[in-house]
């Protein structure tokens, strides 16, 4: 994709963060937008940020991890718009807690956004998707937002760890088979950035200190959504299928590469430690 301008982007969790901030970056570059989240507060204050833009911009109350509700997303859409060129599936939480400490409502919950989000939307937008890449490469694509934490699972983040996996397996499929169709698909795997995402749960946390903690240390060299979003459109106009995001991310896929095991060691020694 050569450019987004006249383009129309379909943003999931575009009430905040990196959501946000593509639709920022996308809007600047001429690109209309159909963001959707579960929170219409956070959703008008994108829509009101992106007001000096001379761009269309519809807003949606979407629960990505609601069937029903994503199944009658994109006629709303394209009622407004008239087409869709670009699919964000960005929504997502994480949990700090143990395996043991995950309850099968956590794990609904995690999947329910994580997964089945990326699954419900990828599904139903691919119709429209593939309507547009008629008009030639570059005009379809769809975002999936995994994880660093697809490459290797830490302690305290079973389900995110496992979701992310998910996501960059399921990209990993889109893109041999879309490929052809002339869809994008890029694979998204950020280090630590600058959201919400891992204090929104933290009460939630199996042990709230080492959590706290934890959030604290990620924010000091965490990188601007702002960064981290420049670099996904790189990507994405680059047609890549897939982009590794922040010196972090990149030092674990490395290290996970030529470790596999030998990584797992520190991590279980300082779990130990944290545990008491």
């Amino acid at each position: 994709m050569k450019d987004f301008k006249d383009k129309v982007a379909v943003i999931t969790g575009g009430g905040g963060g990196i959501g946000r901030a593509m639709a920022l970056q996308l809007a600047s570059e001429g690109c209309n937008l159909a963001l959707a989240d579960i929170s219409e507060e956070g959703l008008l204050e994108s829509v009101k940020q992106l007001e000096s833009y001379n761009v269309k911009v519809s807003h949606h109350v979407v629960d990505v991890t609601s069937r029903e509700r994503m199944e009658a997303f994109p006629a709303e859409v394209l009622a407004i718009h008239g087409k869709v060129n670009i699919l964000a599936n960005n929504a997502g939480i994480t949990l700090q807690k143990t395996f043991e400490g995950h309850s099968i409502e956590d794990w609904e919950f995690a999947l329910g956004i994580n997964l089945w989000g990326v699954i419900y939307g990828s599904k139903v937008f691919l119709p429209a998707l593939k309507e547009s890449a008629k008009a030639g490469r570059g005009n379809a694509h769809i975002i999936n937002m995994s994880s660093l934490a697809a490459f290797m699972g830490m302690p305290n983040t079973a389900s995110y760890s496992a979701t992310k996996a998910a996501v960059r397996t399921i990209s990993e499929t889109l893109w041999a088979e879309l490929h052809g169709d002339n869809v994008g698909v890029t694979s998204v795997h950020p280090g630590a950035i600058k959201t919400n995402i891992m204090r929104a749960h933290l009460e939630s946390s199996t042990n709230l200190k080492v959590a706290t903690e934890t959030a604290n240390k990620v924010e000091k060299f965490a990188m601007p959504p702002q960064k981290c979003v420049a670099k996904i459109l790189n990507a994405v106009k680059k047609d890549k299928q897939r982009v590794v995001i922040g010196v972090d991310a990149k030092i674990v896929e490395i290290l996970k590469r030529f470790l596999p095991s030998a990584i797992h060691k520190p991590f279980a020694k300082q779990f130990a430690k944290d545990k008491g």
